[in-house]
């Protein structure tokens, strides 16, 4: 089990993924002006290709580290004998609770590299959260979620995410909620079979 505390990002990872490709253009298009001053396929090839293998980088390269990290979790948690009983996907985290061992993994996309499997003890508050505003017939919610404090950060997984608001009596927003409920259910409830 970790020692450290949660951290969610992970600056240098952060800061690689975003400056390297900027640098990688920057460079290429000193060696496109310096070389090709004429222009012609060559000067296109440093400024464009580049540009290309930035744009892919940034769309593809994070999410492709990110899933295979999540497969890398899974088969380190079952090395290590983790028990688990709920694992959540959400958009930027994953959250696995043995609630007989008393234990939370966590793993964060901008953090993929450091795999947090702590006792569920150090979750301080656990609670769901639907989002709701607004009043009458434009009452609604565009998030639903559940949230925990472990360690003095808050974890927020969504269990459901839109760009426009949905009634709060709509199937899918019912489901959402329920969701946020149960496994807000299992984090105290692994949180008592840690002792705490």
């Amino acid at each position: 089990m970790n020692e450290a505390p949660v951290k969610k990002t992970n600056a240098v990872y952060l800061l690689l993924t975003i400056l390297v490709p900027i640098v990688f253009i920057a460079v290429m298009g000193f060696i496109g002006a310096a070389f090709f001053r004429d222009g012609g396929a060559g000067a296109v090839i440093c400024l464009l290709c580049p540009s290309v293998a930035a744009v892919a980088w940034w769309i593809l390269g994070p999410t492709a580290i990110w899933n295979q990290k999540k497969k890398k979790m899974m088969k380190d948690l079952d090395a290590q004998g983790f028990y688990r009983n709920q694992t959540f996907y959400g958009g930027n985290q994953t959250v696995v609770v043995d609630v007989q061992h008393g234990k939370v993994a966590l793993l964060f996309f901008w953090n993929p590299f450091e795999l947090f499997v702590l006792p569920a003890g150090r979750i301080t508050k656990a609670w769901a959260e639907d989002g709701a505003g607004g009043a009458g017939f434009m009452r609604g919610t565009n998030r639903v979620g559940f949230l925990f404090l472990i360690d003095n950060v808050k974890v927020r997984v969504n269990t459901f995410t839109s760009n426009q608001r949905w009634k709060m009596d709509d199937p899918k927003i019912l489901e959402a909620i329920s969701k946020a409920d149960m496994m807000v259910q299992i984090l105290e409830t692994a949180k008592q079979a840690s002792g705490s």
